[in-house]
């Protein structure tokens, strides 16, 4: 996170200044039908992004006599897409600050709706890792719009509760979605079919971003040399680390010693990138902020809500899997997940807006908890 914020005056404001003058230059709340369509275009933006990725991955299988490739081969459209992807994010926080966050959504629109043009091109699995590769880089501004368009809806006092909750439900939506839509497109047509769905979901986005414009932000040249040379070392460490995550489960260490190199470079990579970011009074990365106490437990709490909710997106699924069940024989479970998904979001806004974030981890655990314990009498003659 940068330390711009750190430079912005924060001196007492003049005896002149009453609360009426303050109250006057705050901005107005939005009509509701207005936040209404910001929310739907979050939604959209977070849905097309999600479906890119999701696609390749919920359709590996079936996808690998297009693809003239094995189940292992097929794993690595996943490990091209997430190697820029993991990455990107982190640089696109000083991009969108010099380049203006209005001139940022237009690029990045037209350069996904591009990408998504290239995925038609695809034949085999060698051009199938080029575009995945170019897909991961083109994707990674839409998730940030659409965090920025959903908070765009909200007041700020609601931003960083409703807002904020509601966004990252959004990111729950797309991996049932992909595997409730994917059986039909490939039925008519492949890998083709998949992205031509995207490539109209991009279309769709197009206009969104000129008809429904975001606040701008002040913007100011913020990048430097020192940035760019951060950020082939956190794209490096991050890089490697996505194709280890990706497909190292896959093969057996002995057998594949690259798998060791990536993760020795990523850590010599990362090492360098936090060297280079501590002494700096305007890093890419906060460092110093980001290993204060509260940060960590934060972090160390979202790792573990993370790792006990895992089962819902890649346990479940890889279960029916193994057991010879396709996602076209069981769409009431990712119909129960996605409704699962979008009543949790909400209710975890309702809980935040009133303040009882302890409350809403107690009860969060304790599903997941009831769910673990149904799971666990699960067998081989377990069926939807």
């Amino acid at each position: 996170m940068s330390n711009t914020v750190s430079t912005l005056d924060v001196s007492t404001p003049p005896p002149e200044q009453t609360p009426a003058s303050t109250s006057a230059t705050a901005p107005s709340p939005m009509a509701p039908a207005r936040a209404a369509l910001y929310i739907a275009a979050s939604v959209i933006l977070f849905v097309t992004q999600g479906l890119g990725m999701q696609f390749a991955s919920a359709n590996l299988v079936q996808l690998q006599g297009e693809l003239q490739a094995t189940t292992n081969e097929s794993a690595w459209l996943m490990a091209a897409y997430m190697a820029p992807y993991a990455s990107m994010a982190i640089a696109l926080v000083k991009v969108r600050t010099q380049v203006g966050l209005r001139r940022f959504a237009e690029w990045s629109v037209i350069i996904f709706l591009g990408v998504s043009v290239l995925n038609l091109a695809v034949h085999d699995l060698q051009s199938g890792m080029v575009v995945r590769f170019i897909s991961g880089m083109g994707a990674a501004p839409l998730s940030t719009l659409g965090f920025l368009y959903m908070l765009e809806a909200f007041p700020p006092a609601r931003k960083l509760t409703v807002g904020l909750a509601l966004a990252l439900t959004n990111t729950a939506l797309s991996a049932p979605l992909a595997r409730l839509i994917s059986p039909v497109l490939i039925t008519y047509g492949g890998w083709h079919s998949l992205y031509m769905f995207e490539l109209g979901l991009a279309l769709l986005i197009f206009p969104v971003i000129y008809l429904l414009p975001l606040t701008p932000i002040p913007h100011a040249k913020v990048i430097g040399k020192h940035d760019v040379l951060s950020y082939l070392c956190v794209a490096i460490g991050f890089g490697a680390l996505a194709v280890v995550l990706a497909v190292g489960r896959l093969y057996w260490w002995f057998e594949a010693p690259w798998i060791g190199a990536l993760l020795a470079v990523a850590i010599a990579a990362l090492t360098v990138f936090v060297l280079m970011e501590l002494p700096r009074t305007a890093p890419m990365v906060d460092i110093r902020w980001l290993l204060t106490p509260q940060n960590l437990h934060f972090i160390a709490v979202l790792l573990v809500f993370r790792f006990v909710a895992s089962e819902q997106t890649s346990t479940a699924t890889s279960f029916y899997l193994n057991l010879g069940i396709n996602d076209g024989q069981i769409p009431t479970l990712y119909w129960i997940m996605l409704a699962g998904s979008i009543a949790g979001g909400l209710a975890s806004a309702w809980f935040l807006d009133r303040k009882r974030i302890e409350t809403a981890h107690v009860l969060a655990l304790l599903l997941i908890a009831t769910g673990a314990y149904l799971d666990a009498h699960a067998t081989n003659l377990t069926r939807p």
